[in-house]
Parts: structure tokens; sequence; C-alpha cells
């Protein structure tokens, strides 16, 4: 039995068309940034978990307090890791903007390229916009420990 990695399907090539070349490389960034970032929340979890399972099992077998006290710093450690780095909330953000992009590039490819007229363009350009102001507005309130948006110079709170 073989563990098989899952990956998003490959993205046609954008057959010249620029902004679609642009949609695709962030949409590549975006999947790159959710499939990171849920490797290491995996990675972090676990290794909470068993660090903080092998500090009860040394406690209870009565391990020297070195081997106690390391498991148990290893897993004050990776707790603090996970606070800084926050690597699930990375994942989450990461998938929703990929998601949002996603949908707004597969409404343009629906449009015939020969009837592609300035507002489609202007749709995805629209889209990739918002979903790359969205995904900074919610990383930077998220750093910010979900505080309201800082006001702009002049007083206007951010949208």
């Amino acid at each position: 039995m073989s563990i098989r990695r899952r990956t998003a399907p490959a993205e046609s090539q954008a057959d010249g068309d620029p902004l679609l070349e642009h949609a695709l490389a962030d949409l590549a960034w975006y999947a790159r940034t959710r499939d990171r970032s849920r490797r290491w929340h995996w990675t972090v979890e676990l290794s909470a978990l068993l660090t903080g399972a092998a500090t009860v099992v040394a406690a209870g077998l009565q391990a020297p307090a070195a081997v106690t006290a390391v498991t148990a710093g290893a897993t004050v450690f990776i707790g603090g890791f996970r606070q800084v780095f926050n690597h699930a909330e990375r994942h989450v953000l990461a998938a929703e903007a990929w998601s949002r992009l996603h949908l707004a590039i597969r409404r343009y490819r629906l449009v015939p390229e020969d009837e592609r007229d300035e507002a489609a363009r202007q749709r995805l350009l629209e889209e990739i916009e918002a979903v790359a102001t969205t995904e900074l507005r919610d990383w930077a309130a998220g750093r910010r420990g979900a505080q309201p948006p800082a006001p702009l110079p002049g007083g206007r709170p951010v949208p």
C-alpha cells in the first residue's frame, strides 16, 4: 500500500492572455502556500501531541528529571512555535483565497476567448485584487489579534 500526495489538477496555459497568466500565477502561489501551511500545521500538531504524551509517560515511569524536563520543554517550545507561525490560520486564509480565485478564473474561462471583452477582463482583474486585499486584511487582523482595522491617515477606517 502506498501513500500518494493529492495535488490540485494542473491548470492549462493562459494562451497568451497576460491577465489570465497573472491570475494563474497567483492561483499557483495560493495553492503552494495552502499546501505547505497544511503540512506544517499537521507536523506541529502531531509533534505537540507526541511530546505532550511523552512528558506524561516519562513522569509516570519516573524517568530521570532531565528526560521529563526535556520533553516538557519541547512541548512548550512547540506551543510557542504554533502561536508565532500559526500555520492553521495561514492554511485557511490561503485556501479561501485559492477557492475564490479558482472560481473567478473558471468564470472567466467559460467566456469564449473571442468574446472576452473589456468587461469580462475587468471582472477578473477586480476579483484578483479583491482576493489579494481580503487575504492581506484577514492576515493582518490575525496578526493584530483580531483587533478592528487601524484607521488610515485622515481618520478613515480600512474597509
